[in-house]
């Protein structure tokens, strides 16, 4: 520990000889992040308070969690996140930090670009504020962040996805008195998507007094070649300009750039140079030779020689300064941060979310989402979402027909694709993942497209009268996660989330619930509104997860109970697999309404113990019941 703290006291003392022609306040600001000062040790984090092992925060799209507010003066040490998904979260989630009660942040970065990972991408790195492991996702921060009078920080889901697992810690020091600091850790993010004007792009600009300390830079190429030959600019206050001779040069290497990662500088992405959409993400931080300014700063550098390149490029800058900055530029609109096959998906799966709620705006939000469309199939998708919101309100057989044409493009495209492109093969790491054929993007638009035709054919049906063939189907979880409330959806507290949902084109939620088994009872009941008195046959569905060899269902209708043992076989290479196909439970007879004693379907799985792989743990799911009218 001696040697450790001595390590720690001569970086400081050297950081501070370096800059002695600076103020002594930088001397005074990084010593504190090791020096003891009056107060104690604190923490907050994503603890499950209850006790219980649900460590982590859910996030649904468009919210905002908070993850610290902290009263009193202090300065943040450590930060660590970490999250599950495989969305592009390090570009959708975004990261805010409020300090002394400010309503304007002083940091305001996508997730992943703070922890020096850019343009959505996962990458680990060793340098000395900021350290990523386990591929990406296991981030930590030690910027000091000292503040006067609270912290707020939070994360702001702009995605498409629920984020089912964000973890985090905070680690503080509550002090008794003033920090030994006026400045305040500033970052911020910049983007030009794509760099096509002739001045230099941007990194840092503010007005005021402190230091700059660092930043990241990322590339998406737009064409082959090198494209590392601009040069760097910094103007400070009414100083001579610093001038560089290249980007790679600033950014510590030469010839060229390769992943790298040292304590100062790196690349924690370098995808190569020989080819369009190709992704750098670089770092340089200046905190062994901090960057002072007393009035104002401007910090931009070359996009190729002279800015003769247009690639897309994107940065974040880390600086200190006193508690009056200039606010910052509006941070680009979420679609427009991400690149690349991130942002064909966030554009898709964002049109669906629109066209799934009742927002009075959906028409005018999917219009925006076409200027942006990025594919063919996008935009023929977005086409058939309109006339399907459109719909919505009023269901007609032409609003219906209108859908049927755009799907018959979406056919005629996917029919000009061979047949071994169409679909991507998984990527297997584990026993316990799904083994089926991944769909690809324009068959993944033509499904959605199909989720939305067949539930405005069910409105029409509503609307015109039930006939036979008609459908209606009730999920555990609505298209963005949510349970779908009782007394449609009912279940025992042993139900749980569960990422595992079944793809198929007639269901529109997002996720299913399943049970670990072993509790009594074990419930999961839909009881629907029937739109007519008639006969129905009834249809389950569960997914690749599913491993319960003691599953039943209980039909309550007209005629009575029936119950209809039915085993839940999911897992790979389980004998008997049954996942992903509907099965008949038989057709019965409901009266029109809700009627939970003779209208509803319960899944009953107690008691949990028998499993058809015994390689794997029981797991029952609660995915979706389906209902089709046979006739009076």
């Amino acid at each position: 520990m001696k040697r450790l703290m001595a390590l720690f006291a001569g970086l400081v003392l050297f950081t501070g000889c370096v800059s002695n022609h600076q103020s002594s306040e930088w001397s005074a600001l990084h010593s504190s992040f090791m020096k003891p000062l009056p107060g104690h040790s604190a923490r907050v984090s994503s603890w499950d308070t209850s006790g219980g092992n649900g460590d982590a925060y859910r996030i649904l799209p468009g919210k905002t969690c908070v993850l610290a507010d902290i009263e009193g003066p202090g300065i943040i040490r450590h930060i660590w996140i970490t999250t599950r998904g495989d969305e592009p979260f390090n570009r959708t989630h975004v990261l805010r930090m409020y300090w002394d009660g400010s309503d304007s942040p002083a940091v305001e970065v996508p997730l992943g670009d703070f922890f020096l990972s850019g343009n959505g991408l996962e990458a680990e790195a060793y340098s000395w504020p900021v350290s990523v492991i386990s591929r990406g996702r296991a981030k930590n921060c030690w910027w000091p962040m000292p503040f006067s009078d609270g912290a707020r920080i939070t994360v702001t889901n702009e995605g498409a996805t629920t984020n089912l697992a964000f973890y985090c810690y905070i680690d503080y020091l509550a002090l008794d008195d003033e920090p030994p600091s006026p400045e305040r850790f500033y970052a911020q993010y910049r983007q030009a998507v794509p760099a096509d004007f002739p001045e230099n792009y941007t990194i840092f600009e503010t007005r005021g007094s402190g230091y700059f300390v660092g930043c990241l830079l990322n590339i998406e190429s737009t064409k082959p070649s090198w494209w590392g030959e601009g040069d760097d600019l910094i103007e400070i206050d009414d100083n001579t300009p610093l001038r560089g001779t290249g980007t790679e040069d600033y950014f510590n290497d030469a010839w060229g750039m390769r992943v790298h990662n040292t304590l100062w500088h790196g690349a924690t992405i370098c995808e190569g140079f020989d080819d369009k959409d190709l992704n750098t993400s670089m770092y340089r931080f200046h905190v062994m030779d901090p960057i002072s300014f007393k009035k104002k700063i401007r910090f931009s550098i070359e996009h190729g020689t002279g800015n003769n390149r247009a690639d897309n490029l994107s940065s974040v800058a880390f600086w200190y300064q006193d508690q009056n900055p200039p606010e910052f530029p509006p941070l680009p609109d979420v679609g427009l941060r991400l690149t690349g096959e991130a942002a064909r998906t966030f554009i898709r799966k964002q049109s669906w979310n629109v066209a799934s709620t009742d927002d009075e705006a959906s028409v005018e939000k999917l219009e925006r989402l076409r200027l942006n469309y990025r594919t063919k199939e996008n935009k023929l998708l977005i086409n058939g979402l309109i006339a399907y919101v459109k719909g919505k309100k009023n269901p007609t057989e032409n609003n219906l027909n209108d859908m049927n044409k755009i799907a018959d493009e979406l056919d005629e495209l996917i029919e000009s694709i061979p047949e071994e492109d169409r679909y991507e093969k998984p990527e297997v790491a584990r026993d316990t993942d799904d083994d089926n054929l991944i769909p690809g993007p324009v068959l993944i638009a033509r499904r959605i497209l199909e989720r939305a035709r067949l539930d405005l054919s069910m409105r029409v049906a509503l609307k015109r009268g039930f006939k036979k063939g008609d459908e209606f189907i009730v999920e555990s979880r609505n298209p963005l996660g949510e349970l779908t409330p009782s007394p449609t959806y009912s279940e025992t507290e042993d139900f749980i989330n569960s990422y595992a949902k079944v793809d198929d084109t007639k269901l529109m939620g997002s996720g299913a619930r399943f049970t670990y088994g072993n509790a009594d009872p074990s419930r999961a009941k839909f009881t629907p509104d029937f739109p007519v008195s008639g006969k129905y046959e009834v249809f389950v569905i569960f997914s690749y997860g599913s491993n319960a060899g003691d599953t039943r269902y209980e039909v309550c209708s007209e005629e009575g109970k029936k119950t209809i043992p039915l085993k839940q076989i999911g897992r790979p290479g389980s004998e008997g697999r049954n996942n992903r196909k509907w099965h008949s439970l038989g057709t019965y007879r409901f009266q029109k309404g809700r009627d939970s004693g003779n209208g509803s379907v319960t899944l009953n799985a107690s008691p949990g113990k028998a499993v058809p792989n015994d390689q794997f743990e029981y797991r029952a799911y609660s995915d979706s019941v389906r209902f089709v009218y046979m006739g009076e």
